[in-house]
């Protein structure tokens, strides 16, 4: 009798370590899964960059100028001068979830000591209107490249 109730013992105790799953590794919990940034940038493909075109030369030409190179009759004045979207090749290899996060969020940071700022846009212009200006800006890279020097 004591002989099975040893087995019986340890073959529980078996049981019980193998559904445990002790391995002697230290497993964390599970992480939730992100979108790929490829996922987020094919929203941009959804902005119109016609229906853009309006809403930069309303809001945002001033700032970032005609052609997109920061030169607009506010920006000249600004400093740090805002983003040229022709010529800044480092800002402009952001994706387009990095560059909607930024139109979305606004920018506010201090660049050598001066204070840099752009306002939130999600709180003048909805999702789409967000994604058809970064169409447009998308569009003004590309001619502004294109362009002869």
């Amino acid at each position: 009798m004591q002989k099975s109730l040893a087995i019986t013992i340890a073959a529980s105790l078996a049981a019980l370590l193998s559904v445990s799953g002790c391995t002697g590794e230290k497993k964390s919990p599970p992480q939730p899964e992100k979108p790929p940034a490829a996922a987020l940038d094919m929203q941009a493909v959804a902005g119109e960059a016609a229906a853009g075109k309006d809403i930069y030369f309303r809001y945002c030409h001033f700032c970032h100028g005609q052609k997109g190179m920061g030169d607009g009759p506010v920006g000249i004045a600004l400093s740090p001068h805002p983003a040229d979207f022709v010529n800044d090749a480092k800002r402009m290899s952001k994706t387009d979830a990095e560059l909607f996060k930024s139109i979305t969020e606004g920018i506010h940071k201090e660049v050598g000591g001066e204070s840099m700022s752009m306002p939130r846009w999600q709180e003048i212009l909805s999702e789409k209107e967000r994604w058809d200006v970064l169409a447009f800006i998308r569009q003004l890279e590309r001619e502004g490249k294109a362009a002869p020097k």
